[in-house]
């Protein structure tokens, strides 16, 4: 004896390619959000402070991979490479910002490319082409971005490059390595990259 099926109801199909249509639009989504941008609760110098827990008198301005890689190529500023997660990252945020505001800058650009390294997607291996002249090359020949980093850009040509405390061996802590004494040759030194790079930006 055959047994008749019974048609689906019109309200349940209605609900089926609702539902198919609801988890579509959220793979898209998620598939293409940019997990580097910070919740907009708070503006970025709020939001840095809260990251690296330094003066909300900053001038921190977060940027994406992509906005980063045009800024090497065309543009002109400062680039500052971290992520909250790296204790060395804090110190030389803040005396980066201390210096940059000496010398009357008012941006830094901040790029957060720790999930980016990870996933080694085309916008972070085309920065790390840019900067192959000064990345260290590991034992399988590759090379990395290493937090703390700082670069100058000016009309896309790399002027000034530091990552001093980026790849540090041994137990030292960060508090052992920044005494006094280096926060100050530090302070010097950013000093000198900074004059430049407004001489530079005084030729144009």
């Amino acid at each position: 004896m055959k047994v008749k099926k019974t048609p689906m109801p019109l309200f349940q199909k209605i609900v089926y390619i609702a539902s198919a249509i609801f988890m579509f639009v959220a793979f898209i989504y998620l598939g293409t959000k940019d997990y580097n941008v910070p919740v907009k609760d708070f503006n970025d110098q709020e939001n840095f402070t809260k990251d690296f827990g330094i003066t909300n008198e900053n001038i921190y301005d977060y940027k994406t991979a992509s906005e980063i890689l045009e800024i090497m190529n065309t543009g002109t500023g400062v680039i500052f490479f971290a992520f909250p997660e790296n204790v060395w990252s804090h110190t030389y945020a803040s005396l980066l910002n201390d210096v940059a505001k000496y010398y009357g800058l008012n941006e830094i650009y901040y790029y957060n490319f720790f999930n980016d390294r990870i996933m080694n997607n085309s916008y972070y291996e085309n920065i790390v082409k840019k900067l192959n002249a000064y990345l260290p090359v590991l034992d399988n020949g590759t090379r990395n971005i290493y937090a703390p980093s700082m670069i100058m850009v000016k009309n896309g040509e790399i002027i000034a490059y530091d990552d001093e405390t980026s790849i540090l061996h041994g137990d030292v802590t960060v508090d052992d390595y920044w005494t006094y004494e280096r926060q100050e040759n530090k302070r010097v030194q950013l000093g000198v990259y900074f004059e430049k790079f407004l001489e530079e930006e005084n030729e144009t």
